[in-house]
């Protein structure tokens, strides 16, 4: 019974590297084909290059903090004043006492 055993452990051993040389996987395994390549952005040249008319305001130090100007072209909404319509609100507004502009 052993010998069987032994036998059968032996041939296991050697027929399995020759069952994976036989193995192969295909491209489409489970039915998906590959994404077409997507395909470059056309660039005009003849353009020239882009000059804004009016650029951004530099960025500027404000009590030690670096405030960015707001963009509205970035984003139309960034810009957005408060509603003037005799709401007053709860927060209590604080000058600040160590840092005057």
């Amino acid at each position: 019974m052993r010998r069987m055993f032994v036998a059968l452990v032996i041939a296991l051993i050697v027929a399995a590297p020759v069952a994976a040389q036989n193995f192969t996987l295909k491209a489409d395994l489970f039915g998906q084909k590959a994404p077409a390549a997507p395909k470059p952005p056309v660039v005009d040249w003849s353009s020239g290059t882009a000059t804004a008319p009016n650029p951004p305001a530099p960025p500027k130090v404000v009590c030690g903090m670096t405030v960015v100007p707001a963009d509205p072209k970035v984003d139309p909404k960034m810009r957005v004043a408060p509603p003037n319509d005799g709401v007053k609100y709860a927060l209590k507004v604080v000058p600040p006492t160590v840092c005057k502009p």
